[in-house]
């Protein structure tokens, strides 16, 4: 029986993937680079350490990734500042639903947990999550299960009793990883057979989520 559940935050619960693309292309200009969704899309959800390799060696031309990342991050703030409220269709349904079933809610975000906390609470969500765990929390990143395994430890619920709702592959794996119920709600990435065959079910949006959750109850 599902005890809780574990979110992610960008391009599951907020619209920002698109915003973080943007502004990696923005930054890239700046500094005199080409940032190609090639790039961007084989390092979402991914901890800076492996991201970092996969743009150095896929830009070339001296790319610095702490360099770029430091004016990306400035870059998206402002435009999730200016953007927001930038909620995912579903959330405030899929808050009420786990509030009235007294199933506790978690945020497991590759964001550093001070930076979830802010775009949470920008976004007037945040009081809805009992634990939220961000990237520095923890040593390995997605796609490694430490991350979901924390926030089930922080809930207090063993891993097998938790579903995880992600929209990218290194997600889908992690949570996967951790003995969970991987539900896939694709983004800018759609579903291919590797996300399918590792993930309990794929969903168009979270507006489909509370049959699954229900049927997980039984």
């Amino acid at each position: 029986m599902i005890k809780a559940i574990i979110c992610d935050v960008d391009g599951t619960l907020l619209d920002t993937e698109r915003i973080y693309m943007r502004a990696w292309k923005e930054a890239g200009k700046r500094l005199g680079y080409v940032v190609t969704d090639e790039v961007l899309m084989a390092t979402r959800a991914m901890n800076k350490k492996d991201a970092a390799v996969i743009f150095e060696n896929g830009i070339g031309n001296g790319f610095s990734y702490e360099k770029t990342w430091a004016v990306r991050v400035e870059i998206a703030e402002e435009m999730i500042e200016r953007e927001s409220p930038v909620l995912k269709p579903g959330v405030k349904e899929l808050i009420e639903f786990a509030k009235e079933n007294n199933i506790p809610l978690a945020v497991a975000s590759s964001t550093g947990h001070l930076k979830t906390i802010d775009h949470l609470e920008k976004n007037g969500i945040l009081d809805a999550f009992k634990v939220i765990v961000g990237g520095d929390m923890i040593t390995k990143g997605k796609p490694a299960p430490d991350i979901f395994l924390k926030a089930a430890e922080l809930l207090s619920i063993e891993p097998e009793y938790c579903v995880v709702l992600e929209d990218s592959i290194s997600g889908i794996k992690s949570a996967n990883a951790a003995g969970m119920y991987p539900v896939l709600i694709p983004d800018v990435v759609p579903a291919n057979d590797e996300t399918r065959a590792l993930s309990y079910v794929v969903i168009d949006s979270l507006l489909e989520i509370k049959p699954v959750i229900e049927g997980l109850m039984k």
